[in-house]
């Protein structure tokens, strides 16, 4: 998420609106503001005249500024948003406390990942159904992974409709995710998306996006910013709107899966910079290929390469004679006093127990198999060239780092507040520390 906590602007303090600024996490603001517009509506169902009138505007101020940022979300969703806000206007408190309530619920217990929670009586029950943070991890780990799209396009509102619907025939059961669409107009709304919303796993950027947003907000140029990228978008040709946008996201967010469709012949896409584009599409409109591609694209990156060694390693009746004294668990299992311990962490845990002497799961300091394989993944993720794991923790790493920026002799500027392993891997580099203010 990107950092936020700045002070808010003149007009936010005038207000008294809670600005974007205020917030170093979207999703926190977002869900702050829903609960906030939660209790107020409640509140308008038991108030007076007097306290009525105050919570009205209340409730107003609240749907502005859910308004903005809503659209980025697949739940509840663009259309659901405004029909609760005609709920309101057409003063229909008693159905909208109902909706709302549901939304909020649904986002703090994460249900809308795992099926359609119904936002009117009319819709069905759902107050008898398991919450997420109810079930057991085991019952979690068999639902199917939830992400969600987005997609870059102006369209009406019935073209919206029709690309979801496209969308949700292509779904089938032996589909190992299950993903939800967020539809946006423009680049920069696109942008906005992708640092707001953690959901989103995959961007297809259709031929009818436009450039600028609707909303003006000062975190996308100050983003944008950040970006260090010397492109004025305001110079850019329609016609260059998408490759730009494919090669913005893979700055912003590397491990995105990007799709361009485009109407361009191939010559004029094959020699520009489409960043970590994984295909170019030029029928819009085939959306079995398109769905096929998202979900082998996140399936690839769901991968766990050194995990599923590991788990493979702990099915094996494997023979122990290295001196760890584990023992795959038999010395726990089999003991008469700690047995507590093995229920405790479950077995899983010990069977999963090896080491360097032991074999079968790759060589950390020489690594040709899952290690490495999991090294190039997590590459990918970071947006780094490579990537090395460790097994020493998060100091030793910190002294390796610092040992191979920093030469002996060097003068570094060290913070006083920072972790001692900074000041130990200056000393071990043979440099100077020096503490400013002191």
């Amino acid at each position: 998420m990107p950092d936020t906590g700045e002070q808010p602007n003149a007009s936010d303090e005038k207000t008294g609106k809670q600005s974007i600024n205020d917030y170093y996490s979207a999703v926190q603001l977002r869900t702050d503001r829903w609960i906030a517009l939660r209790d107020a509506i409640d509140g308008l169902t038991r108030a007076d005249a007097k306290t009525r009138k105050k919570l009205t505007a209340q409730v107003t101020q609240l749907f502005d500024m859910l308004a903005p940022i809503e659209r980025f979300w697949a739940f509840p969703g663009a259309t659901a948003f405004q029909q609760l806000q005609r709920m309101f206007e057409h003063g229909a408190i008693d159905d909208l406390i109902f909706s709302v309530k549901r939304v909020v619920r649904a986002l703090a217990t994460g249900a809308y990942r795992r099926r359609s929670v119904p936002l009117s009586h009319e819709d069905g029950d759902w107050d008898d159904v398991e919450d997420e943070s109810t079930l057991s991890i085991e019952a979690r780990a068999l639902t199917k992974p939830y992400f969600e799209v987005l997609i870059v396009d102006s369209l009406t509102e019935q073209q919206d409709k029709g690309l979801r619907n496209s969308l949700q025939r292509m779904r089938r059961s032996e589909d190992p995710f299950v993903y939800e669409p967020v539809v946006v107009p423009s680049l920069e709304d696109a942008l906005v998306a992708i640092l707001f919303n953690h959901n989103i796993q995959s961007v297809v950027v259709r031929p009818g996006l436009i450039l600028k947003s609707e909303e003006v907000l000062p975190i996308l140029k100050r983003q944008l910013n950040r970006i260090g990228d010397s492109v004025d978008l305001d110079t850019l040709e329609p016609e260059f709107y998408g490759p730009e946008l494919c090669r913005l996201i893979a700055r912003v967010r590397p491990e995105l899966d990007v799709y361009l469709v485009t109407e361009r012949a191939v010559e004029n896409i094959a020699g520009l910079d489409l960043g970590t584009c994984r295909r170019v599409f030029y029928n819009q409109e085939d959306f079995l290929e398109l769905h096929l591609n998202i979900i082998r694209g996140v399936n690839a990156r769901y991968k766990t390469p050194f995990f599923t060694a590991l788990k493979e390693y702990s099915k094996q009746p494997t023979g122990v004679f290295h001196a760890m004294p584990i023992s795959r668990g038999k010395s726990i299992t089999r003991s008469h006093w700690i047995q507590d311990m093995g229920a405790f962490y479950g077995p899983n845990i010990f069977l999963a127990e090896t080491s360097a002497t032991s074999g079968g799961l790759d060589s950390l300091l020489e690594p040709h198999g899952p290690i490495k394989e999991a090294q190039e993944y997590a590459s990918r993720a970071f947006g780094s060239k490579q990537t090395f794991f460790a097994t020493n923790g998060t100091s030793t790493c910190n002294k390796v780092v610092v040992q191979a920026l920093v030469q002996p002799g060097d003068i570094v500027l060290v913070d006083r507040d920072c972790h001692k392993s900074h000041h130990y891997g200056t000393v071990l580099a043979g440099a100077h520390g020096f503490y400013p203010g002191s």
